[in-house]
């Protein structure tokens, strides 16, 4: 099933939802890059950026070949949320790197039961590819039997090109991943998190109805779920907020708890954001949030009065970070 400009995207992207036994796709032929690309990542922009060069250079279009759900959460569905953004933003991401389409692959037992050698022909071989790329870790098939070298192989089979892309390490020498990410936010180290990721962290949902007890306080609050994404240190972060995707300036700056509200009661974990000379009713609305800098972790006050003077405090720490650069991808 194909769907144009999902969720506005920020360029005009097809998205094509596709699963073991439907039709081949007829869109014509294609350079894809092949992977998880969980957070976008600046391994997973060089990736791209190469394939995008090939694509440039052979006059055709480019496509990412990504799988839901991830696998991960197909093989440990009861592990914690791990996942760095939504479809919504991943989506967005990808479609800001000059792609074309976004073919999500349905992973699912089918796919999981699969030999390498069937993935080669019954899954990208119904896609019209001349040339993948993937970076130089990928691995597919049962058992992630499969490998760059004998993708290498079985690609020659049916005339299509393999290029592997060396995996990209930081100044610290260490190797760019999702994984790192992950454990540089649940730190709190979020200027970390944002080298590796070549942007601020961000966090999107739905604004939903709390109890609307930060009103009370002086301070109303946007509140989203972070429901299947990656739950960063708990505690208070300078963000900037966009409605929707998050392109050019940002609509305001601002101060959120992620968190439990010990002091409070306890929902579940919630963004709950301040925004600085804001006053608008985005209730229902998408709300993105980027996280600038972690303030401090997140405390049980004795008392609602001593709460709402720690987040005076917190939001005039805040106000001295400097808004963040403008998101083009």
């Amino acid at each position: 099933m194909m769907r144009e400009n999902e969720n506005q995207l920020l360029a005009p992207a097809m998205i094509i939802d596709w699963q073991l036994g439907d039709p081949a796709l007829t869109s014509g032929p294609m350079v894809a890059a092949i992977g998880n690309f969980d957070g976008v990542h600046i391994g997973h922009q060089q990736l791209i950026a190469k394939a995008k060069e090939i694509a440039d250079a052979d006059g055709l279009p480019l496509a990412i070949i990504t799988f839901t759900p991830h696998p991960r959460a197909f093989f440990r569905p009861n592990d914690p949320a791990f996942l760095l953004q939504d479809p919504f933003l991943k989506n967005h991401m990808l479609a800001g790197l000059g792609v074309s389409s976004i073919i999500q692959v349905q992973f699912d037992e089918a796919l999981q039961h699969l030999s390498a050698e069937a993935f080669v022909s019954d899954v990208l071989g119904k896609m019209q590819i001349t040339h993948i790329c993937a970076g130089a870790d990928f691995a597919f098939g049962k058992g992630r039997a499969g490998t760059m070298e004998s993708l290498s192989v079985l690609g020659a089979q049916m005339g299509m090109q393999v290029t592997p892309v060396h995996l990209l390490s930081d100044e610290h020498a260490s190797v760019v991943s999702s994984s790192r990410i992950r454990a540089a936010l649940q730190a709190g180290q979020v200027d970390l998190a944002a080298e590796m990721l070549g942007r601020p962290m961000l966090i999107s949902g739905q604004v939903i109805e709390g109890d609307k007890r930060g009103r009370t306080l002086g301070f109303p609050t946007a509140n989203i779920m972070l429901d299947n994404l990656l739950v960063p240190a708990l505690g208070v972060y300078a963000v900037d907020a966009w409605l929707g995707q998050p392109v050019g300036a940002p609509v305001a700056s601002g101060v959120c708890n992620i968190g439990r509200r010990p002091t409070v009661n306890d929902r579940g974990i919630l963004a709950e954001t301040h925004l600085f000379d804001f006053d608008q009713d985005i209730y229902g609305q998408r709300l993105t949030i980027a996280l600038k800098g972690y303030i401090r972790a997140e405390v049980k006050f004795s008392s609602l009065d001593a709460l709402q003077r720690q987040i005076a405090e917190d939001v005039e720490a805040a106000r001295s970070y400097a808004p963040s650069e403008i998101l083009t991808a």
